[in-house]
């Protein structure tokens, strides 16, 4: 897993047409395979209709104008002892438990995530060590002063925050792959000699 991730948040409804244009795609795709008879492998070089590469073609060209508007903000990790400190700041939320009363359960929103989903996000997004203000979870935004970060915070959509929230909290609770680590069979050794 990455230290560090740039997300793009589109600008307008960008992101809307993006999608039509990739749905304009996947129904071409699917109506060459029923013209054709066979299916295709991916990575085939031959595309096998004119439909299916003027859609390919406009959803290409809309990718480029589109990153071109987008918002890029850099979210990085934080470190362990920063994100359990954290953690531990926003415990999960008590309420009564519907099956007796006198008992207190996590509320049903946080009891997955094992935090307060009310506070945790937008102070993950907002971490800055205090020992360094230049290890942050929101490491630049293009176009912002991030002094001005949890302004533009307020002002985003929710999608636009769960995503930047739901990508921190993925980049700081990942493990790393090592991919040497399959490289060799942990299945026991065989000998063909008898």
């Amino acid at each position: 897993m990455p230290r560090k991730t740039i997300v793009p948040i589109y600008d307008g409804d960008d992101d809307i047409r993006l999608h039509e244009l990739r749905m304009a795609v996947e129904i071409a795709e699917r109506a060459a395979l029923k013209a054709e008879g066979v299916p295709r492998r991916f990575g085939d070089d031959e595309s096998p209709s004119a439909e299916l590469d003027a859609a390919r073609a406009a959803y290409d060209a809309f990718v480029d104008e589109a990153a071109e508007r987008a918002e890029e903000w850099t979210v990085s990790a934080i470190g362990h002892e920063a994100f359990r400190q954290l953690l531990a700041e926003h415990p999960p939320r008590q309420v009564e438990d519907p099956k007796d009363p006198a008992k207190k359960v996590d509320h049903p929103e946080d009891a997955g995530w094992g935090f307060n989903l009310e506070t945790f996000p937008k102070a993950l997004l907002l971490f800055v060590d205090p020992e360094d203000g230049e290890h942050r979870t929101i490491l630049s935004v293009s176009g912002l002063d991030l002094a001005s970060l949890g302004k533009k915070l307020r002002r985003l959509s929710d999608g636009e925050f769960q995503t930047l929230w739901t990508v921190a909290y993925t980049l700081n609770t990942s493990a790393v792959a090592d991919p040497k680590a399959t490289r060799f069979s942990t299945g026991a050794q065989r000998s063909d000699e008898t």
